[in-house]
């Protein structure tokens, strides 16, 4: 496969360092990269074609699962299976994968790991699901990165992971999965962390087409680019709330040092970092 070649096809495909774009694409894993195809530009049957090319492009195929929850994602089962408690899915991008990766082991591992566990099973052979009922035990994002690391240091891989809400097993469940893999496709290039949820992510998430659109922010967000530390600054206020001793040891500096920048920032930009809704406007334009 010459990504050139397809480049030609193709004039809108593109080749990434990160696996996901936020725009829907048909993806193709080339040379440790991806190449994004936009969906809307491929018929049906160049889908086709370009899912044997997948197939052959990536030989060391994923173990196919036909459980039942499995089937449900995929949408050959219009319900999920029988459960009355809430659930929720568990999505685990995996990085730097080698030809040894063995995905029985890992799954038997992740079983072990996130007990008691609904169902695991890969989606492609980089996506890993986990479904769990809210039987499970309740794990701080903390302890979930910690269970992540030993996985990561027993399988030499990286690993991004999107921890889902618990929903009610109804006739919505599969449109609310289907909208977290999205979330987690759009913004796992853009999270903080490598372990998020959805009150992560829900501000950029929701609120990305009106920013972008948005005249008032494009000029507030050249006022704020112009200092190279600001960005830094905003975060460092939003994680703490506004607790300026808390942001000063985050940022390894001197109270009075950060509030001469709070200060500064105010005088150029008219914001306060003080306040509640000037800071989440400013977060806003830093996302």
């Amino acid at each position: 496969m010459d990504f050139f070649k397809i480049k030609d096809l193709y004039p809108d495909a593109e080749l990434t360092d990160q696996p996901f774009l936020e725009r829907d694409t048909f993806r193709l894993s080339y040379k440790n990269k991806w190449i994004h195809i936009p969906n809307e530009t491929i018929n049906e049957k160049e889908q086709a074609l370009l899912s044997l090319l997948k197939e052959e492009s990536e030989p060391d195929a994923f173990p196919i699962s036909n459980s039942d929850w499995s089937q449900f994602m995929s949408g050959r089962k219009e319900q999920p299976p029988q459960t009355t408690k809430p659930v929720r899915l568990i999505q685990l991008y995996l990085e730097k994968m080698d030809q040894q990766f063995d995905y029985s082991i890992w799954m038997d591992s992740v079983l072990h790991l996130f007990e008691p566990v609904l169902d695991v099973f890969f989606i492609t052979r980089d996506t890993c699901f986990v479904l769990q009922d809210n039987s499970a035990h309740s794990l701080s994002q903390d302890e979930i990165t910690g269970m992540l690391k030993t996985l990561e240091d027993d399988f030499s891989i990286r690993t991004n992971a999107y921890i889902g809400h618990f929903w009610q097993p109804d006739n919505q469940l599969l449109r609310v999965f289907k909208e977290e893999q999205t979330i987690f496709q759009q913004e796992v290039a853009h999270m903080h962390d490598r372990i998020s949820s959805l009150p992560d992510v829900a501000l950029r998430y929701f609120t990305h087409e009106a920013v972008a659109n948005s005249t008032i922010i494009k000029e507030l967000k050249k006022q704020i680019e112009g200092q190279s530390d600001w960005k830094e600054l905003i975060f460092s206020m939003w994680e703490s709330q506004g607790n300026v001793s808390v942001a000063a040891k985050q940022l390894f500096v001197h109270r009075n040092t950060l509030q001469y920048r709070m200060d500064r920032f105010n005088q150029t930009t008219g914001l306060s970092l003080k306040n509640m809704n000037d800071l989440l406007l400013c977060y806003l334009l830093v996302l």
